[in-house]
């Protein structure tokens, strides 16, 4: 951890909804090179909370209790315009889903570029090349999701999720982390861009995955759990 300000900040605990129950994280705060793996604590948890918490750490949804604060303030008290300006600065990769169906694996990479508009097309052109390289993904650029298997999509969106090199990084699962070797490609560009770039990151996981925390702690990082509120502790956002 550094003495930069943290990027992340849950000053309190953030309440967040699984399905039917009602989870809790934190208190948190995450600066330029923390990388987390955040996973409940049960063993046989509900589902939907990796799904969640990833969505309410990219500001995609709103907490039932608590705060978020991102870059030093909560991500839905800003305007429209400085929301987008806060957007290009996350990377965001879903776990199901996520790319557009009616575009190539190549423009659902070089989506944020078009929308936050920051390169020439001359520029976005090559980054996207660039990325496309990286990620091993040239046979697979003028295929659309459905053609393509899980693994490959995974890669694709975490290509696009680096694409305007962001300084806070949320990952909903872990891919195909467990069938392939530890490593994999998606794993190890997201370890040299670690390397290379003074970034958060956290991974969201729907149940605890001992094999990737281990493996995420080996390569510095750690592990955060979230549990799930008890019946006489759901007085808020129910």
């Amino acid at each position: 951890m550094t003495d930069s300000a943290p990027i992340l900040r849950l000053p309190e605990e953030l309440l967040f909804r699984a399905g039917e129950h009602l989870a809790a994280l934190g208190p948190l705060e995450l600066r330029a090179g923390d990388w987390v793996a955040i996973a409940p604590e049960t063993p046989d948890p509900p589902p939907e909370g990796g799904t969640a918490l990833a969505r309410l750490l990219a500001t995609l949804g709103a907490p039932a209790g608590g705060s978020i604060e991102l870059f030093g303030g909560p991500p839905h008290a800003r305007d429209y315009m400085d929301l987008l300006r806060l957007r290009a600065r996350l990377g965001f990769v879903p776990g199901q889903g996520g790319l557009l169906s009616n575009r190539t694996l190549r423009d659902n990479i070089a989506l944020p570029l078009s929308v936050h508009g920051k390169l020439s097309h001359a520029q976005e052109d090559a980054r996207v090349a660039e990325l496309v390289a990286r990620f091993d993904l040239a046979r697979a650029a003028r295929l659309r999701p459905h053609e393509v298997d899980g693994p490959t999509r995974f890669r694709a969106c975490v290509a696009r999720a680096l694409a305007l090199d962001p300084e806070w990084l949320v990952v909903e699962g872990i891919g195909a982390f467990e069938a392939e070797t530890p490593g994999s490609i998606a794993w190890q560009r997201l370890l040299e861009y670690r390397s290379g770039r003074p970034c958060a990151a956290a991974v969201c996981l729907a149940r605890p995955r001992p094999a990737f925390e281990r493996w995420l702690a080996d390569h510095g990082g750690r592990v955060v759990r979230y549990r799930l509120l008890q019946d006489s502790e759901r007085t808020t956002g129910s």
